[in-house]
C-alpha cells in the first residue's frame, strides 16, 4: 500500500512540474515483448511472479497492463497506447495455439484496462506475433500473410477493436499487409504509423532484397510523411524490429537487411522536421538512438522499449520486467520525458515500482535529439561523470547484471576509452550500415579506442569516424612505406660508400 501511495505522489509531482510550464502535455504508454507463457510453471521463490530462465508469467503481464490503467488515469488519461509486438513465448517449443492464446490473453486485458471507445491502442506486428516466428512473406500477393493479417484484423478476441479505429488507405489495408495509419484526435492531430518491420528483418528467411519495396511500404510511409509535412502534422513511427545494429554484437549482425535499413534511415533524415520520434522494440533492453544527418547534426531519436519478459538472452543477460510512460508536448510534438516502471523478481511478493524518470536521471531538459546528443557526447568522453553512464548501464537490464562478453575486458564498460563503450556509442549514433561498420573498425583498432564526439564531427575536429578508421590504416601503411624507402636509401648510400 505504501508503494502505491508513493507512486501516486511521484506522478503528481511529475505532472505538476509539467503543468507549471503551461505546456499542453499528453501521455502515451509503450508495452512490448511480453512473450507471455500461458502454461507458466510456479517453480521458484517468487511464486507465480516469474523467473529469469522463463518467459513472462500471466500475472506479470496482467499487473503490468493494469498499472498503465491505475497510474495512467491518476491525473489524465493517456492519449494512446503502443503495443509493440512480441506476444508469444520464445523458443522452438511454442505452437500456433500458444500464439493465439497469448494474443487473446493480452488483447483481453488491454481492452479491459484501456476502453476501446476512449483510448486508441496501436498494435504493431512483431517477430512473435506470427507463426512460425519471424517469417512473413514480403510478396504483394501471399495467401498465408493475408490470411493471418485478416484474422488479426477481424477477430474480436484479437486486434479487431483497434484496427477498426485506424485509418485505412488502399495501400495500407491491414488485412493484407499488417501495417496501418492511426490518427490521434488531439487539437493538433498526431499521426502514428504502425509499421510492419518483418518484411525487412534480417532473420526472416522469406525476405528477398531483390524486391525493391516490400508490400509498397516505403512508398506508403513517404506519401504519409509528405502529407504530414504539407499539413503541419507531426508523426510517430512505431515498429517492432529497429533499424541499425544492437549495442552488443553489431560487428556480426544488423537488425534489418542493409538495402531496407538504408532506405528507412534516408526517409527519416529527409522528413526529420515531421517525425517526432521512432518507438521500437525487439532488443529487450532499455536503449536509445540519436539519428544524425549526413553532416552529423542530431535530427531524430529512437527509443527502444525494454521487455516485459525477464527471460535470459545469451551474451546479454536477463532483465526485470518493465513498461514505459512517455510525456510529450501536444502542440509541438516534442518528447519531454518518460518514466519507467519495473518489477524486481528477486523480491518476495514483488510489486511494480518506478525505476527512474529519464530527464531527472540523466540531467536533461527534454528528450529531443539535441539533448540526447549532448548526453551521448558525455558517454563518449567521460568514464562516468556524475554517475550518468553507470545509470544508463544499470537500466539497460533493469538492475540485472550484464553477461561479460568475450574480448571486452570486464564487460561492464566502466571506461569511456574501452572496446565495450566504443561499440555501444557506435550503435547509438550510427544507424546507417556504412558509418556503423566504419565506427566499429575504430573500436577494434585498439584496446583503448578513441571516438570523436558528435560536436567534433559537426565542426570538423579530428575528422569523421569513417576517416579516422581510414587514417589508422593509412598511418600503418605510411610507416611501412617510409621504412621501406629509408632502408632503400640506406642500401644505396652504403653501396656508394663501398665503391
Amino acid at each position: 500500500m505504501k508503494g502505491v501511495v508513493l507512486l501516486r505522489c511521484l506522478f503528481v509531482v511529475l505532472f505538476l512540474g509539467f503543468r507549471a510550464t503551461s505546456r499542453n502535455v499528453g501521455t502515451f504508454w509503450h508495452f512490448t515483448d511480453f512473450h507471455v507463457n500461458m502454461s507458466y510453471g510456479i517453480l521458484n521463490s517468487s511464486g507465480s511472479w516469474g523467473r529469469y530462465d522463463q518467459d513472462t508469467s500471466p500475472i506479470v503481464a496482467f499487473t503490468g497492463i493494469e498499472l498503465g490503467n491505475d497510474y495512467g488515469y491518476a491525473e489524465n488519461k493517456p492519449d494512446f497506447v503502443i503495443w509493440g509486438g512480441g506476444s508469444a513465448p520464445q523458443g522452438g517449443a511454442a505452437t500456433a495455439r500458444d500464439l493465439r492464446e497469448s494474443l487473446a490473453f493480452l488483447s483481453l486485458h488491454f481492452r479491459n484496462a484501456f476502453p476501446t471507445d476512449q483510448i486508441p491502442i496501436i498494435p504493431v506486428i512483431g517477430t512473435h506475433d506470427i507463426y512460425p516466428p519471424n517469417k512473413m512473406s514480403p510478396k504483394l500477393h501471399d495467401s498465408d500473410r493475408t490470411k493471418w493479417c485478416t484474422e488479426l484484423a477481424t477477430n474480436e478476441s484479437l486486434w479487431k477493436p483497434w484496427i477498426l479505429g485506424g485509418f485505412e488507405t488502399k495501400e495500407s489495408i491491414f488485412h493484407r499487409n499488417c501495417y496501418m495509419l492511426y490518427t490521434i484526435p488531439n487539437k493538433k492531430p498526431l499521426i502514428v504509423l504502425g509499421l510492419n518491420s518483418l518484411v525487412w528483418y534480417t532473420n526472416n528467411s522469406l525476405v528477398d532484397e531483390r524486391i525493391v519495396d516490400p508490400l509498397n511500404q516505403f512508398q506508403w510511409i513517404m506519401d504519409n510523411l509528405e502529407y504530414a509535412r504539407k499539413n503541419a502534422i507531426k508523426v510517430i513511427l512505431a515498429m517492432h524490429v529497429p533499424f541499425g545494429g544492437p549495442e552488443i554484437g553489431a560487428n556480426d549482425y544488423h537488425h534489418l537487411k542493409e538495402t531496407y535499413n538504408e532506405m528507412l534511415v534516408e526517409l527519416i533524415r529527409n522528413y526529420s522536421s515531421v517525425i517526432i520520434t521512432t518507438i521500437a522494440s525487439h532488443e529487450h533492453i532499455d536503449a536509445f538512438r540519436v539519428i544524425l544527418d549526413e553532416k552529423y547534426h542530431p535530427v531524430g531519436t529512437m527509443f527502444l522499449g525494454p521487455a516485459v519478459t525477464p527471460r535470459h538472452i545469451d551474451g546479454i543477460g536477463s532483465n526485470n520486467p518493465r513498461i514505459r510512460q512517455f510525456f510529450y508536448d501536444r502542440d509541438t510534438g516534442a518528447v519531454l520525458n518518460y518514466r519507467q516502471f519495473y518489477l524486481n523478481l528477486t523480491q518476495d511478493g514483488p510489486s511494480w515500482k518506478v525505476e527512474y524518470n529519464a530527464t531527472g536521471e540523466y540531467s536533461l531538459n527534454n528528450l529531443t535529439a539535441t539533448e540526447l546528443g549532448k548526453l551521448l557526447d558525455e558517454f563518449t568522453t567521460e568514464d562516468d561523470k556524475n554517475g550518468r553512464w553507470g545509470a544508463y548501464w544499470k537500466h539497460q537490464l533493469g538492475g540485472r547484471p550484464h553477461e561479460k562478453p568475450p574480448k571486452r575486458g570486464d564487460g561492464e564498460c566502466p571506461e569511456a576509452r574501452s572496446v565495450c563503450r566504443c561499440e555501444q556509442i557506435c550503435s547509438i549514433r550510427h544507424l546507417d550500415v556504412k558509418t556503423l561498420n566504419e565506427c566499429l573498425k575504430i573500436c577494434q583498432s585498439s584496446d583503448t579506442p578513441h571516438l570523436n564526439t558528435i560536436d567534433d564531427l559537426i565542426n570538423g575536429r579530428g575528422g569523421s569516424d569513417v576517416s579516422n578508421a581510414g587514417t589508422i590504416v593509412g598511418i600503418v601503411i605510411g610507416v611501412l612505406l617510409l621504412a621501406g624507402v629509408l632502408i632503400g636509401i640506406g642500401f644505396i648510400l652504403y653501396r656508394r660508400w663501398r665503391n
